[in-house]
């Protein structure tokens, strides 16, 4: 699967996310810091969690980080001597709290700073600061700032956003040693449960699972109209499904699926669009759901399973809505599938699938036996590891194989140890809006606002979670709205779970929403289309994200919450209202649709949002008598061809004189 050109592309995404490149002494550093965190927290998962396991996990993850991503991009393939200072910071910071433990937290420590206590914390701010820097931007860090800068001078504002103050020494002991703080109980979420899903999901990949998604994608949807944009969207919902960034989704998968859709006919902002919808919608589809849901369990004291239940069916409409757009964009354009001889017959496909399929299963089933998420996700580990080892299927020798898995690991722990330095900068945050009272202030504002009317206020929210989501990876985009408007959706009465999945949706949504939109710019720049332009296009084709959440809210039984005959209907409405949003943004149905009938399909889709009997069936009949009436056009059209065929067939030949 690889070529030059696509590693080219993804060589440049490395440099551009200020990934390094290291060789030499470094490289076998990071690889050997990397592969002992990995093992560390496959033994601590096994064995079970130990006290001080937070602050292990920060004590690996921070120095990788440093290792890792470089503070120059001229630094790209080599470690300067300066880059050495905060890898030895990051260990002293983490190995302090380690030593100080039981006198910080079974001695209320942190209630009585010490000197050192407070040098420590504020290296330990300014180290994750500039961790999250290298790893996701400036954005991030910019807002950690910015709630710091609140939290120290909000007693000279005036008004509602005016709160008493806090002095520097308070605010450092409660970020660096307070349970809450960023040792607490978010880092716990990554420390014990997020790291081993996020390796699991790197064996899979490492191991050979990107090319299993991708052959399988293709033998499966290659002979359908517009059959390389489908088979992107079932790849990158695949490998989404078990990746946790957007990013990344779309900078591994599309290296190889935007090439494919442009020779197929798309254009490339098409194309490009296209992946970066498909490749957002990942980080909502379970198992992982970009490390989302297993934060989100333990905010809201609800368990891991109740979540991915709750959030398959509204994920599966997210990606229908992806799959008739590329559908009907492909209809209109009347593209053809991919040649027979160009594409991987099924049983190609599903050659090695066992890799994939087994240890998912193992996960699956062990969850619905009620063991932990932990649990569940260590024996699907093993599960695939003993499975790419031992298979005969597996490419490569068994050497070759062995080989492989330190990569595997290195790639996991170099994710979950940028996932754990995002949680850790949140950690911050949280405490701030805690602290100052900030969520309730903004969701006060908010029912203000809105009057009390629940759609007004789910509007509202939708706006602040796409603008504090915009640029962040999922964890982050996800902790941060729901920090700032979930205390809105309990004033307004709203279920916390069909809440926070609300806020999860478009906090990942501003991943193709301009102006940010780092989905779309980089599947812009892998297609050679502007990125503004894209990420217009991408909204367009996710447009069925956005009406989604407003269905789940109005329609519990999307969620799983009813009886069969509740999900069934609700699941038959929902599917009938997704199709029609598609043709109308897409401008086709059964044959080209008028600007009349665009504006009649997206009411008819609005009016099947409330769930309400009367109003499903006024949109259900309007789309019926939508189709009705094109298909009776077509017909038209197809009777009047078929006569003109006749009536030239029947014509008289000409004669020889007026041929002449």
């Amino acid at each position: 699967m690889d070529t030059p050109g696509s590693n080219k592309i993804v060589e440049k995404y490395s440099e551009d996310s200020g990934k390094r490149q290291l060789t030499g002494v470094w490289f076998l550093v990071m690889r050997s810091m990397a592969v002992a965190m990995a093992v560390f927290h496959l033994y601590a998962a096994i064995t079970g969690a130990v006290n001080t396991q937070n602050a292990i996990h920060l004590l690996f993850a921070l120095p990788l980080i440093f290792l890792g991503y470089s503070c120059r991009a001229k630094d790209n393939h080599r470690l300067p001597w300066f880059d050495v200072i905060p890898v030895i910071l990051a260990i002293a910071v983490s190995g302090y709290y380690i030593m100080q433990f039981d006198r910080i937290i079974y001695e209320l420590g942190y209630l009585m700073p010490t000197t050192y206590d407070l040098v420590f914390g504020v290296l330990a701010i300014l180290l994750l600061l500039e961790a999250c820097r290298r790893a996701i931007g400036l954005a991030f860090p910019i807002l950690v700032l910015i709630a710091l800068s609140y939290a120290y001078f909000g007693n000279y504002l005036p008004g509602v956003w005016g709160h008493g103050g806090f002095g520097w020494a308070d605010l450092v002991a409660t970020f660096y040693m307070s349970p809450t703080g960023i040792y607490g109980s978010l880092m716990r979420t990554s420390s014990t449960v997020i790291v081993v899903f996020i390796m699991f999901g790197a064996l899979l990949v490492t191991t050979g699972g990107g090319d299993t998604f991708m052959r399988l994608s293709n033998s499966l949807t290659g002979g359908m109209a517009g059959g390389p944009a489908k088979a992107a969207t079932l790849c990158s919902a695949l490998f989404g499904s078990i990746s946790g960034s957007t990013a990344a989704n779309v900078a591994t998968t599309g290296v190889f699926t935007i090439p494919l859709m442009k020779k197929s006919g798309y254009s490339p902002r098409f194309a490009a669009a296209t992946e970066a919808s498909a490749s957002t919608g990942g980080q909502i589809l379970p198992p992982i759901m970009g490390a989302a849901a297993f934060v989100m369990a333990d905010v809201i004291s609800v368990s891991y399973l109740e979540i991915i239940g709750a959030a398959l069916i509204p994920a599966l409409l997210f990606y229908l809505a992806i799959w008739m757009s590329v559908h009907f964009e492909a209809k209109r354009l009347g593209l053809n599938p991919i040649p027979k001889d160009q594409r991987p017959t099924l049983r190609e496909g599903l050659f090695n699938i066992e890799t994939l399929l087994l240890p998912i299963i193992v996960l699956i089933a062990m969850l619905v036996l009620r063991y932990t998420p932990t649990t569940a996700a260590v024996a699907a580990y093993f599960t695939a590891l003993l499975i790419y080892l031992f298979s005969w299927r597996s490419p490569g020798s068994f050497t070759d194989r062995l080989k492989s898995i330190p990569a595997a690991l290195e790639a996991g722990a170099m994710t979950a140890a940028m996932i754990a330095v995002i949680i850790g900068s949140v950690a911050i945050i949280a405490s701030v809006i805690s602290l100052t009272g900030l969520g309730l202030k903004v969701s006060s504002v908010i029912l203000v606002v809105s009057g009390g009317d629940v759609l007004i206020t789910l509007l509202l929210a939708m706006v602040v979670a796409i603008i504090l989501g915009m640029g962040l990876p999922t964890v982050a985009a996800y902790m941060l709205a729901a920090s700032v408007v979930a205390a809105a959706f309990i004033e307004a009465g709203l279920p916390s779970l069909s809440s926070h999945l609300f806020i999860l949706y478009f906090a990942i949504l501003s991943g193709v929403t301009p102006p940010v939109a780092l989905a779309a710019y980089i599947g812009g720049a892998i297609a050679g289309s502007h990125w503004f332009k894209t990420a217009l296009t991408a909204t367009k084709i996710s447009l069925g994200g956005f009406l989604i959440p407003f269905m789940f809210i109005y329609h519990p039984p999307l969620l799983g919450d009813g009886t069969v005959l509740e999900i069934a209907l609700a699941v038959g409405s929902g599917i009938i209202g997704i199709v029609a949003l598609a043709a109308s943004t897409i401008g086709f149905f059964l044959r080209p649709c008028s600007w009349l009938e665009r504006g009649l399909l997206l009411t008819a889709a609005l009016m099947l949002i409330n769930g309400q009997v009367m109003t499903d069936i006024a949109g259900i009949a309007l789309i019926i008598g939508l189709f009705g009436w094109q298909y009776r056009l077509n017909s038209t059209d197809k009777n009047s061809t078929d006569k003109n065929s006749t009536d030239d067939a029947r014509a008289p030949l000409p004669s020889k004189e007026l041929s002449q």
